[in-house]
């Protein structure tokens, strides 16, 4: 048999190899995380138990097929002895998991407003539940409860095939309590855009229902994101929008009075200030003398002592009087938030302690102790996420100015 022709080149270019579709954040978090499991030598269960998860969940996350939980990547970089590779290829995570969020919340078609609720027994559990959510959310953080949350907030606002002679207006007024706590829940995640949405959202089932305590409620979340923001202006008519709509509870004018204050602190007005942190600390005695528990029920004193600081803190930045005023009002934000550090356990409530910490880190910054807020600085967990993550910026930047 004759040898087969050498090939002859052709005037047609091979076409180019195909071009490989970039790595998602989750598959690489996943991949990196079985290569530090192994390389230490341990299982998927082993792994597991050291975190406080169940297997299932570390094969799910490794196979990127779910979501890291927000507090996992940095316990597990520490466990792993990973180098800090972990908690940074967390930071890519989040952003991909927010980038997805708000295209699917852009995408995703209106709930039916006309759906019939669940039936009763649905809304008696999950009203039991909610406040179950809401310790939860005050040990843990809300990030690692957002997505249940938002299911149970549609679940509650309507669905087709329920029984329809049940009366809307427990369920929606349930939903809107729902969409409260995930709002917060993305707040607390520093996804200010999703807050916004659930806010709003909830505000319009509470006033559809009538349910004034949670329309107020909704409204001074709002008012305290866009202080977040850096934005007095619509957080203080948003507050003021609150006080208007709260009915005659004492310990949600209470929480109002608050929102007011953080309002006026980031407009540098000191007289104001004073006036509703002074409405506060009346109407929370007020609340507790009568019974009618305040929104942050027996944390009334920790709630009232980080106001006070971090209105103190806003002012020493904003206000414009003499150097000598500001380092007084940094001062007083440092010895308030030194008392709230006091009342928290960092054992039951390591976020909140985190939180404070590095708010008091600032305060000191600003008040001309770089010792004291350096020291408070180094012992925060090396990786924090969220709004402890910005506070630490912060006082990082004045310790620095």
């Amino acid at each position: 048999m004759p040898p087969l022709p050498s090939p002859t080149p052709s005037s047609t270019p091979s076409p180019p190899p195909p071009r490989a579709e970039p790595e998602s954040a989750r598959l690489r978090f996943g991949r990196r995380l079985r290569h530090w499991r192994e390389a230490r030598g341990l299982s998927q269960t082993e792994l597991g138990r050291l975190l406080g998860y169940h297997n299932s969940l570390i094969s799910r996350v490794e196979n990127a097929r779910r979501w890291p939980p927000p507090g996992m990547p940095a316990r597990a970089d520490e466990l792993l002895l990973a180098c800090g590779e972990l908690a940074d290829l967390w930071q890519t995570v989040r952003q991909e998991r927010e980038r997805l969020g708000d295209l699917a919340a852009a995408t995703r078609p209106p709930l039916a407003t006309g759906a019939a609720p669940p039936d009763a027994a649905t809304v008696e559990v999950l009203a039991h539940l909610l406040a179950g959510y809401r310790a939860a959310a005050g040990r843990i953080g809300g990030e690692e409860l957002a997505a249940v949350l938002e299911h149970h907030a549609r679940t509650l606002a309507g669905r087709p095939h329920a029984a329809p002679q049940e009366s809307p207006a427990a369920a929606r007024s349930l939903a809107a309590q729902y969409a409260e706590l995930a709002g917060w829940a993305h707040f607390e995640g520093e996804r200010r855009t999703r807050a916004l949405s659930w806010y709003a959202t909830g505000l319009e089932w509470a006033r559809a229902t009538g349910d004034q305590a949670t329309a107020a409620a909704l409204l001074t979340r709002q008012s305290t994101l866009h202080w977040w923001r850096g934005d007095p202006a619509t957080a203080l008519a948003l507050a003021e929008a609150a006080r208007t709509a709260a009915p005659p509870l004492a310990g949600l004018r209470a929480w109002v009075a608050v929102a007011l204050a953080h309002a006026h602190a980031l407009a540098g007005e000191t007289p104001q200030v004073r006036r509703t942190l002074a409405d506060a600390r009346r109407l929370t005695a007020a609340a507790l003398r009568s019974g009618d528990p305040t929104p942050w029920s027996a944390r009334a004193d920790l709630v009232l002592a980080v106001a006070h600081g971090t209105c103190h803190r806003d002012l020493a930045v904003r206000t414009g009087g003499t150097a000598r005023s500001r380092t007084a009002h940094a001062h007083t934000a440092a010895a308030r938030l030194e008392a709230a550090l006091r009342l928290l356990d960092p054992a039951a409530h390591p976020r909140d302690h985190a939180l404070v910490s590095a708010r008091l880190a600032g305060a000191h910054a600003l008040a001309g102790r770089p010792d004291a807020a350096r020291a408070l600085l180094a012992r925060l967990p090396p990786h924090t996420t969220g709004r402890t993550a910005r506070e630490r910026r912060r006082a990082e930047e004045w310790l620095n100015s």
